[in-house]
């Protein structure tokens, strides 16, 4: 007895509730049973995925009962039952006849149950086929009709949206005027979402976001919401909607959401400046380098977390002894601390901090003497992250859909504003390379006790440094930079006095 399989598609989730699963199974077992087939519990099904784009046989279940036939799991002679060609595939005719012939050549037997045809290999009957074409011509024209239909009905939103509001649901920041021709914002709420950026830029992941509002008292800005949620954090970072932006999206054939046509500017009230959220994805992207999760509450004790480690390769952990005489805030080789070979060593936390910071007076120069430099170099960063994101995306867009001038127009903007900001940034760096005035340490160490002082300060070094690396033996700190020379400190016991290839000497009061 042959083995049959039943496979089963439909475009929309909300036809499991309906009768189109259990047709379609009803169906497959009714053939099995006239025609002594051993219907198999195994079955393929690609539930709520359209056959318009050919993700069920490339990526869906359709695909994977190929690649099973290919590897001999399911064996040649089986019988592959389908309600209709339509399930199989919505694609062009020319494509759906290379998926059936692909099947049929495999050894498979194919079903169409509706009308009860068998396409097998060698007993092709030309007048079933030529029904069968007519039959993959009109399924693919109907769903590129009503592709259309969507499409044409959006972008004619689109244009309108340009000229009043849509009447769509608002960030919740922002209502409808009492006509509803005009959107307004609610400035306690606005308020709260220009703080939600302004900690993000200074170093706040969004879980540490979270926890700030909610332990300081702040009400979400929801309707239904009690507490503060991760999802919306990101949602809100993520998006552009608090600089006036909308973008209107479709649901596409596959089921997922998708932008579609151009950005409409200035449709919302702008409640940011461009320039903080820029630093804001500026930040997002530095905590994303080495995150330890070790700022999550917002508290750095460690400044130096996620870019330091022991010479042997492991991560240093911050350990805290405390407050006994030989207590306090330690650096700890994590490999030695767990007996796994490493010499355990206890750096002391604030001691080694200032060797280091002492190190680096040229690299904090700017972060302390040129605020504004800094705050520029974040919102360029910020702003070249965006630019490459909008770049993948446009590329994709011509991946799925193919050539578009608009497309390629878009992408050579956005690349010539690539390269006006690097020069910017290459500026930046240059003059700062330049500034050899040294660092007034006295003014550093009155700020850097301040929590947010320690995040910002934290935030700058992750983006300058590549790592530290700490010597069990306390006679070397390599310092490796990011864009300049690697620093190499090595520690004198005799006279305690700490040198680096530069000529700089100096001792550190313990």
């Amino acid at each position: 007895m042959n083995k049959a399989y039943s496979y089963i598609r439909f475009s929309t989730k909300g036809q499991i509730e309906g009768r189109s699963l259990k047709r379609q199974l009803e169906s497959a077992e009714e053939y099995a049973n006239s025609n002594r087939l051993a219907l198999q519990s195994l079955s393929f099904r690609d539930l709520g995925v359209s056959g318009y784009k050919g993700k069920n046989s490339s990526d869906g279940e359709l695909g994977k009962f190929i690649e099973a036939v290919k590897e001999g799991v399911i064996e040649q002679g089986s019988y592959l039952l389908i309600e209709s060609f339509d399930r199989m595939s919505r694609q062009p005719v020319e494509t759906s006849l290379m998926l059936l012939m692909t099947i049929v050549d495999l050894g498979i037997t194919v079903v169409t149950l509706m009308d009860r045809q068998v396409y097998k290999k060698g007993e092709m009957n030309m007048q079933a086929l030529m029904i069968s074409l007519v039959s993959m011509s009109r399924a693919h024209e109907e769903s590129a009709t009503k592709s259309k239909r969507v499409g044409d009905a959006w972008h004619k939103k689109q244009s309108r949206a340009i000229s009043e509001p849509m009447g769509s649901p608002l960030p919740a920041w922002l209502h409808y005027s009492d006509d509803r021709k005009e959107i307004l914002v609610s400035m306690e709420k606005a308020v709260v979402i220009k703080y939600i950026f302004l900690l993000s830029a200074e170093g706040y992941g969004r879980a540490a976001i979270v926890r700030k509002l909610n332990y300081d008292g702040i009400s979400p800005i929801g309707s239904r919401a009690t507490k503060w949620h991760l999802s919306y954090i990101t949602k809100v970072l993520n998006g552009r909607t608090a600089l006036g932006e909308y973008h209107p999206h479709v649901t596409n054939t596959l089921g997922k959401r998708e932008p579609t046509g151009e950005v409409i500017k200035d449709y919302y009230p702008t409640i940011i400046d461009e320039s903080l959220w820029y630093k804001s994805q500026a930040g997002i992207k530095s905590r994303r380098i080495g995150s330890t999760g070790s700022i999550k509450k917002g508290i750095t004790r460690n400044i130096f977390s996620g870019f330091i480690s022991c010479e042997c390769g492991s991560s240093v952990q911050f350990v805290n002894k405390g407050s006994s005489l030989k207590g306090g805030y330690y650096l700890v080789c994590s490999l030695a601390r767990h007996g796994g070979g490493c010499k355990y060593t206890s750096h002391r936390y604030y001691y080694t901090q200032w060797v280091i910071l002492i190190a680096l007076q040229n690299l904090l120069t700017p972060y302390a003497k040129k605020p504004e430099n800094t705050a520029r170099t974040m919102s360029l960063e910020g702003e070249l992250i965006t630019l490459q994101k909008q770049i993948d995306e446009l590329l994709q867009d011509i991946d799925e859909n193919g050539f578009s001038t608009y497309i390629s127009k878009a992408i050579r903007n956005k690349e010539s504003r690539i390269s006006e900001v690097s020069r910017e940034l290459a500026d930046i760096q240059a003059a700062n390379a330049v500034n050899d005035e040294p660092l007034d340490l006295t003014e550093l160490t009155g700020n850097i006790n301040e929590q947010s002082e320690r995040l910002k300060l934290h935030q700058h070094l992750k983006r300058q440094l590549k790592t530290i690396v700490l010597s069990p033996q306390k006679k070397s700190i390599d310092i490796l930079v990011r864009d300049g020379d690697d620093i190499h400190l090595s520690y004198d016991e005799v006279t305690e006095v700490w040198t680096s290839g530069d000529g700089l000497s100096f001792k550190v009061e313990t």
